[in-house]
């Protein structure tokens, strides 16, 4: 059996040795391919993230860099009190702090500010500031002064002016032009001004109201109120509060000894002073002292 199995293996030696077959080599033989391993969806999805930030970025930095629009200056706001009023005029110099009360609230004014009808105008210390209403005529407030513009019409030629001089001091310039047609009233608590084509300076602190002339002629008289306390009614000859045209001024016998009871003029270099109990003294002043202040005034 052993030898049989012996053989056997020879003779198959033989005929594999004598068949055509080529020779196996070890380079022949190929080595299997490794398999590529799959990446997770998950790792996928962020590397295309990453890719994408990346293009963005590229873009951005390609891109030119634009510059914010810059905002439009704030246009200062009309309270909406003041657009049912009637324009007076405007501020036309100002130096330190001027203000318009408007119900509760100060609304602080600078120069080219519209002031108007009913406006309560108050200045601070150590300011002041001029007025130039509609028809050209000036008011001028001088420091710690609260005035009101009572009433301002202005249609065609004609001109109806109201001020009140609650305090301190105002100075008045009306408008030469046809004054004829002006009716230009000044009052405060104790006394009433009324002017034609003049320039006065006015101060009041409740007891006492001055009026100085620098030029042209003032017609004064108690304010109606004031005259309503002290029991003064106007003459019977005349029934008007309004001025009248006199031919000079009168001669006042002493200081303070007279109750002013009808309209008095005033002229260029007078002064009158009339206290809260009525009474009055008219005096000399000195022109060319009002002259400098009215000059110096709008100086900084």
């Amino acid at each position: 059996m052993k030898n049989l199995l012996m053989i056997l293996i020879l003779a198959f030696s033989f005929c594999y040795a004598g068949s055509d077959a080529p020779d196996l080599k070890t380079e022949d033989i190929k080595k299997p391919e490794p398999v590529e391993k799959t990446a997770p969806a998950k790792k996928i999805a962020q590397t295309e993230k990453q890719q994408v930030k990346k293009d963005q970025t590229k873009k951005e930095v390609i891109q030119p860099k634009t510059q914010p629009a810059k905002p439009a200056p704030a246009q200062k706001t009309i309270p909406a009190a003041s657009a049912s009023k009637r324009e007076a005029g405007e501020i036309d110099f100002r130096l330190g702090t001027i203000s318009s009360k408007d119900r509760s609230k100060l609304i602080s004014l600078d120069e080219e500010d519209k002031v108007f009808e009913k406006d309560t105008l108050l200045t601070g210390k150590e300011s002041r500031c001029e007025i130039k209403l509609t028809d050209g005529s000036i008011v001028r407030l001088s420091e710690n002064t609260k005035y009101i513009i009572d009433k301002y019409e202005f249609s065609g030629d004609k001109v109806n002016f109201q001020g009140y001089l609650v305090s301190g001091e105002s100075w008045t310039n009306v408008n030469k032009a046809d004054s004829k047609k002006k009716d230009f009233k000044v009052r405060s608590p104790i006394a009433v001004a009324a002017v034609l084509g003049t320039a006065y300076k006015m101060t009041a602190d409740g007891k006492l109201t001055e009026i100085s002339v620098m030029e042209g002629q003032v017609e004064v008289d108690l304010e109606e109120e004031k005259k309503a306390e002290l029991k003064i009614e106007p003459k019977k000859s005349s029934g008007s509060l309004a001025p009248k045209q006199t031919t000079g001024p009168k001669e006042i016998p002493g200081p303070y000894e007279v109750t002013l009871s009808e309209w008095i003029s005033i002229v260029k270099g007078e002064m009158i002073s009339i206290r809260s109990d009525g009474k009055y003294n008219k005096t000399k002043t000195d022109v060319n002292i009002l002259i400098n202040e009215w000059e110096g005034f709008n100086k900084r």
